[in-house]
């Protein structure tokens, strides 16, 4: 066992940690820091988490510390509660036959630190550190440190077949600590790879993302598609050319957000497809959400610049870790101009809004709500974040006002005269004295004219682009022709009507109509 030194008091949280092992030493056991606190401390990274493990049972743990709790104490883990902080340790042990190659069947407690180191994953993992500052290295993990170099404890097949998450940590440390492989433990990924179907996603995805935010991202990725690794994940099956061109992307990510909304923009999910491909990876209902905001985002933000809208649907956070992402793709980052689009934004909610769904019935006199409500709701936001409605109650409750004929798909009626001018004879469209159906197709222009007048705004007419009708009864000079109308929006400025015309409450005509709304100024300068 090697005999270098570490300086233990230089170290806060090994210094803080000592006294626990110095606790159990007293009570004649043996007790060591080990695992990634160590591996950290040679390599001078911070040190994530302290792990203690000691020749002390899980019931003899409990007898020397006054507080314990049995976290994981199936598998021999105690966790002690000192100084207010939480601490946990692990009695040596040596395992027997894995289940599903996650789990051993049993644990077995020994009181030999080299048994105990015997069963972990790499060399670099399998270091101890007394509370001396004396390191127990049995199977020169220091000099793989060293070395730069990921090797398995023993014969790397039994470590594998024992643990088949193994070969991901093998990935994730080339990438978070910028490593190579050892060629035998490489090849025993290569042969056994299969393995790695029968761990949970829910365990691959937390290597895999450590992997993406690692340093040696590419290295990481490398490793996993020449092992064949990725066919064993979900939605990677052919996808290795779309795996290398992320390895290949320029940045490092920052958080798991920006990690996996490249990966998307990578593999080219289609965003239709993107829910069920992050539920396949077992992401929480939060993260899904937020990837998939942010990967709409990304798309949008490569054709053109942010805009109210997009970070309205997007958020603040999530968009600034999307621009944060640009530079990747060859584009200028401008946090300033998305910082202050983000202090002049109209809304940040819905509930900025200066009505709420009280005020809308009140203005269209409705009794009930209804998933009226929610359009008219979702059109006043938009045209806020447009600049094209003001934030104001009475400007909203006016503009809604307006628009009631099409929020509650009610119909417009107007009446007309048959005269002798508008029959066919008198139009030279027939022999009778009926009304003609020019006549009548003017009429329902007319109608949907006067529907459109609350649409429009000061410069602004609308302009028939689109009339059919079917005329099937004739109506006599002196009669009263009915018009009703319905108006539908199908975009900002073009609105279709549903027609039908009545006389003595008969259906003498059904038609349908469009218009949209002009410029006077410009229209007229067109033709």
């Amino acid at each position: 066992m090697g005999l270098k030194m570490i300086d233990i008091d230089k170290i806060p949280e090994f210094k803080k940690a000592s006294s626990l092992i110095a606790k159990i030493e007293a009570a004649n056991y043996e007790a060591y820091f080990v695992g990634g606190g160590v591996r950290d401390t040679l390599l001078n990274l911070p040190i994530s988490d302290i792990d203690i493990a000691s020749s002390a049972t899980p019931d003899e743990i409990q007898r020397i510390f006054p507080v314990t709790f049995d976290v994981g104490i199936k598998h021999g883990t105690v966790m002690v509660l000192q100084d207010n902080e939480t601490y946990e340790i692990t009695t040596f042990r040596t395992e027997s036959k894995y289940e599903n190659f996650r789990r051993p069947e049993k644990v077995a407690y020994v009181r030999s630190l080299e048994e105990d180191l015997k069963r972990r994953d790499f060399t670099i993992n399998a270091i101890a550190l007394d509370r001396k500052g004396y390191l127990q290295d049995p199977f020169n993990g220091e000099r793989d440190i060293e070395l730069q170099l990921i090797r398995a404890v023993g014969n790397p097949i039994e470590r594998f077949r024992e643990d088949a998450l193994r070969m991901m940590r093998a990935a994730r440390f080339i990438s978070q600590l910028n490593f190579d492989i050892e060629r035998e433990t490489k090849e025993a990924v290569i042969d056994y790879h299969p393995l790695l179907s029968k761990i949970a996603v829910e365990r691959i995805r937390e290597e895999w993302t450590k992997l993406l935010l690692g340093r040696n991202r590419k290295g990481g990725i490398k490793f996993f598609v020449e092992t064949r690794l990725f066919h064993m994940c979900p939605g990677f099956q052919n996808k290795d050319k779309h795996l290398v061109d992320l390895a290949l992307f320029p940045l490092r990510f920052e958080s798991s957000l920006s990690a996996w909304t490249s990966l998307l923009y990578f593999l080219k999910i289609d965003e239709t497809d993107v829910d069920a491909f992050l539920r396949a990876w077992k992401l929480s209902n939060k993260e899904i959400n937020d990837t998939k905001r942010a990967y709409h985002a990304l798309h949008k933000r490569l054709e053109c610049y942010w805009d109210y809208s997009l970070l309205f649907q997007t958020g603040l956070p999530i968009a600034l870790e999307v621009e944060g992402l640009i530079a990747g793709f060859g584009l200028d980052n401008d946090f300033e101009g998305l910082l202050a689009m983000g202090r002049t934004i109209p809304i940040h909610t819905v509930k900025d809004l200066k009505v709420d769904g009280k005020d809308i019935m009140a203005v269209l006199s409705m009794q009930r709500g209804g998933p009226y409500l929610g359009k008219i709701l979702e059109e006043v936001k938009q045209r806020v974040l447009n600049e094209k409605l003001e934030n104001d109650k009475q400007a909203i409750m006016t503009f809604i006002e307006k628009r009631r004929l099409i929020y509650l798909d009610e119909v417009f009626e107007k009446r007309y005269l048959v005269e002798e001018k508008d029959t066919a004879i008198e139009m030279g469209s027939g022999d009778l004295p009926v009304l003609a159906s020019p006549s009548l197709i003017a009429f329902m222009e007319n109608t949907c004219k006067h529907m459109m007048m609350n649409l429009l705004d000061e410069g602004e007419t609308s302009v028939g682009t689109f009339i059919s009708m079917k005329h099937s009864a004739p109506t006599n000079v002196g009669e009263k022709v009915v018009i009703e109308a319905r108006i539908k929006e199908l975009s900002g400025s073009k609105y279709s009507f549903s027609i039908v015309a009545k006389s003595q409450d008969l259906i003498i005509a059904m038609g349908e109509h469009t218009r949209s709304v002009v410029n006077i100024d410009r229209f007229i300068k067109s033709i």
